[in-house]
Formats: C-alpha cells, structure tokens, sequence
C-alpha cells in the first residue's frame, strides 16, 4: 500500500513571523534539464534572463540555453503547495475518529508521514528547449486531469447506508 501524507504549516519557529503564518508566494518552474538542486537560490539574476510576453508566455536564457515557457494557472479554488517531507509521524489519536474500534483491532493502520508546507502557488511555468510546450504538454496534462479527477472525487457524492442517514465520503 502506498505512504499516506499529511501536509502542516512549516515547524520552525524562526522561519516565519508571528503576524504572518501565511507560507510565501511562489512560482514553481518546470524545466526540461536535471538540476542538482532544490529549493531557492540568492542569485536568480545570474543563471536566468526572462522576458515576460503577452499572452502568458515567456522567453529566457538559462545558462545559455533558449527556452520557451508557459504560464498555466490553476483555477479558482484550488492552491498548489510546495511541501517537504520529514521524519515525523501524525500520531495515532489524531487520526481516529472514535467510531472504527472494532476495524482498528482487525487491522493496523498505516503511519501517517507530515509534510512541512514551505510555500504556496496559484500558477506555475512549463518550459520547453526553443519551443513552446504544447497544451498537450505531459505536465500541463497531469495537471488538469488530476484536477478534473480531485473535482469529480469532491463534487460527486458516493453513497453509503448509515441506517436511514445517507453519507457522502470526502477525499
């Protein structure tokens, strides 16, 4: 069975303010090459040129290299999430819900890993080595049909007998 993940607000205290605990703004990038890296860098003037032009795309040079970008937003509703994961465990009170002490018995429950929320985006850039990338692009794809997918498994009640009660399960 696949690792289940809980996201949560980034545990250092020293990281964010008081006033603000709000993750910042940010604007991934998705490009065509391997870097050995992740995460921000100080001096993004010295590895990137880019022109911003009409029609939400975007000309620059990385190191030299030409690429072309796209800027693909997500829809109202939905907010990506840069996470991280770490060592710790969602401990098992938070996870019950009191009425399953019968299906606790019969099987354990998996660990529920913490990922640290690190920033927050409304749009991202798909890059292509001298072209555009096409909408039919597999990262523009992959994410309108996950969101296509979560909107279905949101908005689509599934329903199950709880004695004359009907439920909706959410994902």
């Amino acid at each position: 069975m696949p690792d289940m993940y809980t996201i949560q607000p980034c545990s250092k205290a020293g990281s964010q303010s008081k006033k603000n605990d709000s993750p910042p703004q940010c604007v991934p990038n998705i490009i065509p090459c391997r870097i050995h890296h992740d995460g921000p860098i100080d001096s993004l003037n010295r590895y990137w040129t880019v022109k911003h032009e009409k029609d939400d795309t975007q000309t620059a040079h990385f190191r030299g290299r030409k690429l072309r970008g796209r800027r693909v937003a997500l829809p109202d509703g939905y907010q990506g999430v840069v996470a991280t994961p770490t060592d710790r465990v969602l401990p098992a009170a938070q996870r019950t819900d009191g009425d399953s002490a019968e299906d606790a018995e019969a099987e354990p429950e998996e660990p529920v890993k913490i990922l640290e929320t690190q920033g927050i985006f409304e749009e991202f850039v798909v890059w292509g080595h001298e072209a555009l990338p096409a909408a039919d692009d597999t990262f523009v794809k992959g994410v309108e049909e996950w969101l296509q997918f979560a909107d279905a498994m949101h908005t689509a009640p599934i329903s199950a007998t709880n004695g004359n009660k009907e439920s909706t399960a959410v994902v």
